[in-house]
């Protein structure tokens, strides 16, 4: 007994101690994961760390850094309010907080941080260099210069803290200085291509277009990869009278980044300038990605109608001719005269109106734009902030009053749970995804012959598959055929007609399972969800719109008038959603219901109730990855960006990778 005792303890003794070891294992390499840009598997360490430790604040500091690369600002706030609560003297908590709270636009929040992070370490240059980097975004420029010179001061090798203090004295007029800073961080850092990029801009600003056509071939040189470069270099082609050559490189621009409107926007002007095809479309798309550049667009509708008045006038004083020629010239030419005052107008709007647009919006500092509309757009340099972080990454943004709407981008949902077989080998089942006490009974019963399970992310059909499911429906159809009223064998065979895609016939064998048995939960399951896929399945014909859709910066995807009757008997949605509140009754724990349910009243467009739908989703498992997704997707819809991105940032988190994407576009 007692050498007994002695080996419990000793056993123990050793688990905390493995419990240490598996931690710090996870947590170290997360840490490495981060370093080599695997953010989302760095994220994946960190949960299991914060699961066994939550009161240790460093895992919750790196899972933050991790979204913050991931651009998911929001969730890196979370958890480095987290890490700051669990540990208040943590200056590098508060300098990246400081940073999420910028990209949030809550600058005032973000230099709160910095203070406090100063407070606590007043000898480290990055916290001084971003907290001039808020200030110059607040407009308080030598405020700003005055943290990146104390930034130099403490650090006189960090050279990208003489590149931000070269763009905000750009700001300021001072072109001189500007080019000072730049010469001293290529002196530091040669191959530092932002260095010369940022020298261009202000070597352009001077008009020293040679200058500056110089140093962005330098900076291409150095990273062939940023676009900003090419699309600046286009600029300066185009101001040296070179269109051909600007539109290879706003061609380039486009390819290495197709979302900069400017380049879209310039390549169009360009290609109008020398009457190639193709301006119309750069001009639509210019406008898409940004709509204070629709002016460009009207304007050029406005002179192809006005050319093509001109031809129809032309045609039809030819024809006067013909019945009176001396009559006939007398009308072209007082037509003409009207044409030209026309023309003469409407060139004079078009100027103005691109001078205006110039101003406000452009690819490359300069001062206003006030050439003919013929020419590349540039902006004013007092609304440009161009800001190089310590890896040399450019990213600009504009001193701006207001907002431009987000894009109108349809993304899908994360679709519905259904009852699918698992197939041992197969390569493109991701995982068992949630377990579910129904499913695994009906195994039981089966013996597990087939594996039954109820996902989103079936087996991808495939001949053989196929084949498998109609053998199966050909051997429950012979146990029918034998004993009629077999309860099971009707809802194995409404399971395997629904993977063979053919849901009446799934649907009415259901209907067989309930009418013997009512409180048959998987049976109601089932119907509901082969109801849906029927829909779906119809749609994939593309004889009904998308109504799982959400628009997001737009109206919702499926107009709610003029629906054809046909639609509305197909999507019924009420049987469905009766269906699944008939499953909650028996099983309110069943969380595929509630969140099948609430798919389906977005579809109805019963928004909240959807919401409140997945909330108790969630609450039942609160892992509910797919959940999050559809819950931040719906928040999104109605408005609520910080709840929305907050869902999406936590889907990420759970593992869905696209929740990341999604957040950067229309959440930041």
């Amino acid at each position: 007994m007692k050498r007994l005792i002695s080996l419990l303890f000793l056993v123990m003794s050793v688990l905390p101690a493995m419990a240490q070891l598996n931690t710090d294992h996870y947590f170290y390499v997360g840490k490495s994961r981060i370093y080599f840009g695997n953010y989302v598997g760095a994220i994946e360490n960190f949960n299991i760390v914060i699961k066994l430790k939550p009161y240790l604040p460093e895992p919750y500091f790196y899972r933050a850094v991790a979204k913050y690369y991931l651009e998911d600002y929001r969730g890196a706030k979370e958890d480095l309010d987290k890490a700051i609560s669990i540990k208040p003297f943590y200056p590098e908590a508060y300098m990246e907080r400081g940073m999420a709270n910028h990209e949030l636009g809550d600058l005032k929040a973000a230099i709160a941080d910095y203070d406090k992070a100063i407070q606590l370490d007043n000898d480290n240059a990055a916290i001084y260099n971003n907290r001039g980097i808020a200030k110059v975004s607040m407009d308080s420029i030598d405020s700003g210069i005055a943290d990146y010179t104390k930034a130099i001061e403490l650090d006189p090798t960090m050279a990208n803290a003489y590149l931000n203090q070269s763009s905000a004295k750009q700001m300021k007029g001072d072109l001189d200085g500007a080019i000072a800073d730049c010469n001293k961080a290529i002196h530091l850092r040669p191959h530092f291509a932002s260095a010369w990029l940022m020298r261009g801009i202000a070597k352009f600003e001077k008009e020293d277009y040679a200058g500056a056509l110089k140093d962005y071939d330098i900076c291409i040189r150095l990273d062939s990869k940023m676009a900003q470069a090419f699309v600046n270099r286009g600029i300066v082609k185009h101001k040296l009278g070179d269109p051909e050559g600007a539109i290879i490189d706003y061609d380039m621009a486009i390819k290495l980044n197709p979302n900069i409107a400017v380049a879209w926007l310039n390549r169009g002007i360009a290609r109008e300038t020398l009457g190639r095809p193709g301006a119309k479309q750069d001009y639509a798309m210019a406008k898409q990605l940004d709509p204070r550049f629709a002016e460009q667009e009207r304007r050029y509708e406005e002179e192809q109608r006005r050319q093509q008045q001109q031809y129809y006038a032309s045609a039809g004083s030819s024809s006067s001719q013909k019945a009176n020629q001396q009559q006939g010239k007398q009308t072209a030419q007082a037509g003409g005269k009207q044409q030209q005052n026309t023309a003469a107008k409407v060139d004079s709007t078009s100027t103005k109106s691109s001078v205006q647009a110039g101003n406000a919006l452009a690819a490359a500092d300069s001062t206003s734009n006030k050439s003919k509309a013929t020419g590349p757009y540039t902006r004013k340099r007092r609304r440009r902030l161009i800001v190089v972080d310590d890896e040399g990454d450019v990213k600009e943004t504009e001193i701006t009053d207001g907002k431009v709407q987000n894009r109108n981008v349809i993304i899908k949902l994360e679709p519905d749970f259904s009852i699918s077989m698992f197939h041992k080998d197969s390569v493109d089942y991701d995982k068992l995804q949630y377990y579910s006490m129904t499913i695994d009974a009906l195994n039981q019963k089966n013996h597990n012959d087939p594996f039954l399970v109820i996902t989103n992310k079936p087996a991808r059909d495939n001949d053989w598959r196929m084949q498998q499911y109609r053998d199966r429906i050909a051997v429950e159809t012979a146990i029918l055929q034998t004993n009629p009223k077999d309860e099971r064998a009707y809802l194995n065979r409404a399971i395997y007609y629904a993977l063979d895609n053919k849901f009446n016939e799934a649907i009415q064998n259901y209907d067989k399972v309930i009418s013997q048995d009512s409180h048959n939960l998987l049976a109601y399951f089932g119907r509901a969800t082969a109801r849906m896929q029927m829909t779906d399945y119809i749609q994939s014909l593309n004889t009904l719109p998308e109504p799982e859709t959400i628009n997001l910066g737009g109206k919702n995807a499926a107009s709610q008038n003029n629906k054809p009757k046909t639609q509305e008997q197909i999507l019924d949605y009420e049987k469905v959603i009766k269906d699944y509140e008939t499953v909650i009754y028996m099983n309110p724990k069943f969380i595929f219901a509630w969140f099948n349910m609430a798919n389906t009243k977005v579809k109805k467009k019963d928004y909240y109730s959807a919401l409140d739908d997945y909330s108790k989703a969630i609450k039942l498992e609160p892992d509910f990855a797919e959940a999050y997704f559809n819950r931040g997707l719906t928040r999104i819809y109605l408005n609520d960006i910080d709840g929305g991105a907050l869902d999406l940032s936590k889907a990420g988190e759970l593992g869905i990778d696209e929740a990341y994407s999604i957040i950067k576009q229309y959440c930041n």
